[in-house]
């Protein structure tokens, strides 16, 4: 500041005194101008960069005022000493000067962001139209005569008149956020940005009122105004840097500082008023006179009201303040009923801690003071003044191998204080031993959400502890139980698949050694009947042939019976499988059986994929088909319909026939083996329809029969539909010839 002092007055002195040439003094003046307004954006380039947020943005528009005013001043500069003719008017000069005032007021909204948000009040309404008087009143006072005499084109003098009202308007704005918020330690900066804007605007109503006059000059006293309003301007910016890094809060007396500035800036504006009446004397006229009178009357109606306002509000705050005494003394007395309730509950809180064997314990985690309970200290064999309240000494008693994994416990819970704090420590007791203690806490929590201090309690947990471990070697017990039975019951497994190997093994050699016979007593009657030829009797050629089918049926009979031990027992390969074209090829392997049964046979399947063993399938398609064509074939016309539907899920197949049918009271005794309604005139043993419910059963399905005598049967198979996690349809497996044949 003293340097830019010394440089105001050097500048005054050189152009003002007349020692150097008019040339020369616009030279300074260009060269002055343009190096103030880049200093200025300088520095609030550097205020930016000392804040954040709204401010941050506020500095930046303010640093491209400056280096707007700063671009027109270059274009200025360069008609009047590069090319060294005079600057046109207007010119994009005009330009750059109008969007420094534009640049300057979005600055001011922003940084009065910062204060949040604020209703327009009876005070500030009053501020604002006190603003507005004071400066129509120096308009009045500066112009009237001016404009009135006017010596340039009216949209020359309209273009003077827009960039120093916007000037104008920017400290009026200023002036008015000022008067009107409370600024704390930003008033510094913000007060000198206003007084940068209120020496920017006086100097250009001087200037306009030269310009429009057509009598200003590069040597008017007035041009040291705008290197004073940038010098004033880059105080300000520095002063927020430097508040920023000393790191100032608002303190009291910014804040008597902000009284002042409410106290002194109406009669500023008054003085300002009789400053340019008192200059301007000579051209006031009686309408002037009569105008700015106006405009005073007003200001001092507004001022009159405003004091009045402020008087009730005074009185309204003291009568407030009287109340609230009254409120805090009447708080007071609450305080001490608490603070004697409080001892009371901390009394009761220790004999009932006392009681439960549960000590308490508090930390300050900002001091470091830990405080512990009676209880606390007789866990652990003491008195109350044996034991020290000491962060240390609870670290010294923790057993070695629990150390670090507590140490690293509490500090995971400082770095994340909104949970609970459980630890199970041991602690060394006065007798040497150590003791497991069930620590436990939470921590609590000042205004800002700081943590403060850390409370908990303590609890013995020493026979629980004894008790696991008893436990925990009774379950080590049990475990070398439990794995030596675990090895019996395989051996035993394995024993049972032995046998079970060994009995199916034994049934298959006494099916085969069973058929031999079999098949020599139908061979031997073979043989009889070919030899004998016309010598046997009608008779005796019954007889053989009744042996030749005996040997045949029991023959049927042990194949069945094989069929349905290896149903009992094969492995199961469950997948989707495609029912229509299972059913067709099921349908195509019996084409010679169908065509001799002369069956007409209607299927009509749905095309959901079902979840089944292909070969379990097979089976049973394939024995109720035989029963379908067997018990049908009285029929004049035999017929077999095949269809599905869907059912929560279940897959419903259906094969109905209109054959000879049963009563309905035998629908579950026919899935019985060897249980045969129909024994003469059909052949069979019996074993088809249990193999049916055995198979299906296998596939985790349900087999159930339908019928009236004389009309046929129905026989329903349920299954599971397949889902997608099942993978898709096998052809292999859908296939009927890949699998096995009986």
């Amino acid at each position: 500041m003293k340097v830019w002092a010394a440089v105001l007055l050097l500048h005054l002195l050189m152009i003002c005194t007349g020692q150097i040439s008019y040339h020369i003094a616009v030279i300074i003046n260009d060269i002055a101008w343009t190096i103030a307004a880049a200093l200025a954006a300088i520095s609030s380039i550097r205020a930016a960069a000392s804040v954040h947020g709204c401010e941050r943005a506020a500095w930046l528009l303010f640093a491209a005022g400056a280096i707007a005013w700063a671009a027109g001043q270059i274009i200025w500069n360069v008609y009047e000493i590069y090319l060294g003719v005079r600057a046109p008017f207007p010119s994009y000069a005009d330009m750059a000067y109008l969007a420094f005032s534009l640049l300057m007021i979005a600055g001011l909204f922003v940084l009065r962001a910062t204060q949040g948000e604020r209703r327009l009040t009876c005070l500030r309404a009053a501020n604002l139209a006190l603003l507005l008087c004071s400066l129509a009143s120096v308009l009045i006072t500066s112009f009237a005569q001016p404009i009135g005499e006017i010596r340039r084109p009216f949209d020359a003098a309209a273009i003077l008149v827009t960039e120093n009202a916007s000037i104008a308007l920017a400290f009026i704005i200023a002036v008015y956020f000022l008067w009107s918020y409370r600024w704390g330690d930003r008033l510094l900066p913000y007060g000198l940005i206003t007084l940068s804007l209120g020496v920017h605007m006086i100097t250009g109503l001087l200037y306009t009122r030269e310009l429009i006059a057509a009598e200003y000059g590069a040597t008017s006293f007035f041009n040291a105004g705008w290197l004073l309003a940038f010098a004033l301007h880059q105080w300000a910016a520095e002063a927020q840097v430097s508040n920023k890094v000393s790191g100032q809060a608002s303190s009291l007396s910014l804040q008597q500082s902000q009284g002042w500035v409410e106290a002194i800036v109406p009669s500023f504006l008054l003085l300002c008023v009789a400053i340019s009446a008192i200059a301007l004397a000579e051209e006031a006229t009686p309408t002037t006179i009569y105008l700015r009178s106006s405009v005073l009357v007003a200001f001092a109606a507004i001022l009159a009201s405003r004091e009045a306002w402020l008087y009730w509000r005074k009185q309204q705050l003291r009568e407030a303040l009287d109340i609230s005494e009254q409120t805090l003394a009447r708080a007071r007395e609450r305080l001490q009923e608490l603070d004697a309730e409080r001892s009371d509950l901390e009394r009761v809180i220790e004999t009932t801690a006392r009681a439960g064997r549960v000590g308490l314990w508090e930390w300050n985690v900002a001091t470091n003071v830990v405080r512990f309970s009676p209880e606390y200290k007789r866990h652990l064999g003491y008195t109350e003044h044996e034991l020290n309240d000491d962060f240390e000494e609870w670290q010294s008693r923790l057993h070695p191998q629990d150390y670090p994994r507590v140490m690293r416990e509490l500090e995971s819970f400082l770095r994340d204080p909104h949970r609970e704090f459980v630890s199970e420590q041991r602690l060394r007791h006065r007798d040497g031993s150590y003791r497991w203690m069930l620590v436990q806490g939470t921590m609590s929590f000042d205004t800002a959400g700081r943590p403060v201090r850390m409370m908990g309690s303590l609890v013995d947990i020493t026979q629980f502890k004894q008790l696991e471990q008893s436990l925990r070697e009774s379950e080590g017990r049990y475990r070398d139980l439990a794995d030596a039975l675990e090895s019996r019951v395989m051996q035993r497994t394995r024993e049972l698949s032995n046998a079970y190997r060994e009995s199916q093994n034994f049934a298959y050699a006494v099916a085969h050694d069973l058929k031999a016979p079999l098949r020599a007593i139908n061979g031997f009657c073979a043989m009889l009947e070919q030899s004998a030829g016309d010598r046997l009797t009608h008779a005796e050629r019954s007889y053989v042939e009744r042996a030749r089918e005996g040997a045949i049926r029991m023959a049927g009979l042990i194949d069945d019976l094989l069929d349905y031990s290896r149903v009992e027992h094969r492995e199961q390969r469950l997948g989707p499988i495609d029912c229509r074209e299972f059913v067709h090829e099921l349908l195509e392997s019996m084409t010679e059986r169908i065509a001799e049964s002369r069956a007409e046979i209607s299927v009509d399947l749905d095309d959901t994929p079902v979840l089944a063993d292909s070969e379990g399938l097979r089976i049973v398609l394939r024995n109720l088909l035989d029963n379908a064509l067997k018990f049908s074939r009285a029929a004049d016309q035999p017929r077999i319909v095949i269809n599905s539907h869907v059912d929560g899920g279940r897959y419903i197949l259906t094969v109905r026939d209109n054959g000879i049918g049963f009563e309905p009271a035998y629908g579950e005794r026919i899935f019985d083996i060897f249980n045969r309604l129909h024994a003469s005139g059909y052949e069979g043993t019996g074993i088809g329809l249990a193999l049916v419910r055995k198979a299906v059963q296998r596939m985790g399905g349900e087999v159930w029969a339908e019928s009236t005598p004389g009309r046929g049967a129905t026989f329903y198979v349920s299954l599971e539909v397949a889902s997608e996690k099942d993978g898709p349809i096998d052809e292999e497996r859908t296939s009927f010839d890949a699998a096995p044949q009986k």
